[in-house]
């Protein structure tokens, strides 16, 4: 792959990534209890609905910011996708411990597994490529 299509990836790759870390952010920063209920999570209290906020909102629209500011230079573009790839594998990996542990889950858990696990093949590819192409420019 050429220099300039490493970049169109990694570009696109983070901007993906963004996307939905953003857009599932912004969801559970406004509505944590509508986003909680699919999954069988009841808030129960304003301190349980504050921390929903702050984990699954904060952190993950944290981590699209991250990857938009990675993405906006060809210096950090490598870094944020390792970023995106490590947290999207360190969500399938405790989702699987999750599934593996027995206590019985929904297809939905299975169609996030799904989401972690593509994201994290997705973002890995373009990792490779990336610093491949990085490495054949010094």
């Amino acid at each position: 792959m050429t220099s300039k299509g490493a970049d169109y990836l990694a570009i696109g790759v983070l901007s993906i990534g963004a996307i939905a870390f953003g857009a599932f952010g912004l969801q559970w920063l406004l509505d944590p209890i509508s986003m909680a209920l699919p999954l069988g999570i009841v808030l129960t209290n304003g301190d349980a609905t504050s921390d929903a906020r702050a984990v699954y909102g904060g952190m993950e629209l944290g981590m699209a910011a991250f990857l938009i500011y990675s993405a906006a230079s060809k210096d950090r573009r490598t870094q944020g996708l390792a970023a995106a790839a490590l947290s999207l594998f360190g969500l399938g990996t405790c989702r699987f411990i999750g599934i593996l542990a027995g206590h019985g889950v929904s297809a939905g858990t299975y169609q996030l597994l799904g989401t972690d696990l593509g994201g994290t093949t997705l973002c890995t590819i373009a990792f490779l490529v990336s610093r491949r192409s990085s490495n054949k420019r010094s």
